[in-house]
């Protein structure tokens, strides 16, 4: 657990949201922020989504203005090549609301009330909101996620030290688990294009 995080209230302004688009897609074979669904690319689709539930939406990809040609405000890396964890780092270091609600670019879909089990799972000296699949102990779902600013120190620590691993570092904080929504997709990421296809099919089936 972290010491002294702010108090979460309810009434706070809403949380800055997120995107993490630093990876190199290795197993996609593109850009997989870039790839269509319903014609739409993943990455503008899911700025969308966030829109309602956050108080601004930022990018945080590997070099700045990235996706600007999509109407995306895009913040590099501070330093490219730390995974996931070097990209919330960055997110949580952006101005605005203390919590910020964190989502990989290759999340398919966003619904309102998983963010909202999220905020309402908010405690006080706890840093990080995150779903957990199998129960207490089952293994993290980091994004979307919530993270307040306050981690960052510790985030900087962890890659000094070397150690980029988000479900140590979610088990080292304390995190708060919160049960996967009953609707959780069979496919929440798109690591493949085989995997975006069979999740489109699927919508198209109403599955």
């Amino acid at each position: 657990m972290v010491g002294q995080v702010g108090v979460a209230r309810m009434d706070e302004p809403l949380p800055g949201g997120c995107i993490l688009a630093g990876g190199r897609s290795r197993r996609f074979g593109s850009d997989k922020a870039r790839a269509l669904l319903e014609g739409e690319p993943l990455i503008k689709r899911l700025a969308e989504q966030l829109r309602p539930v956050t108080a601004s939406v930022t990018v945080v990809a590997d070099r700045a203005e990235r996706y600007a040609d999509l109407g995306l405000k895009t913040v590099a890396d501070r330093e490219p090549g730390q995974g996931p964890m070097g990209g919330l780092l960055r997110a949580l270091e952006e101005p605005g609301p203390a919590w910020k609600l964190v989502v990989s670019c290759d999340l398919l879909e966003l619904r309102r009330h998983w963010v909202t089990r999220l905020l309402e799972a908010r405690q006080a000296g706890v840093g990080a909101v995150a779903f957990v699949e199998g129960g207490q102990g089952g293994r993290w779902q980091p994004f979307p996620g919530l993270y307040h600013r306050d981690l960052a120190a510790r985030l900087r620590d962890s890659l000094r030290e070397g150690r980029r691993a988000m479900q140590r570092m979610l088990e080292e904080v304390g995190a708060v688990a919160v049960a996967l929504p009953s609707d959780w997709p069979v496919t929440v990421q798109a690591n493949s294009p085989a995997e975006l296809a069979r999740f489109a099919k699927r919508r198209r089936r109403g599955v």
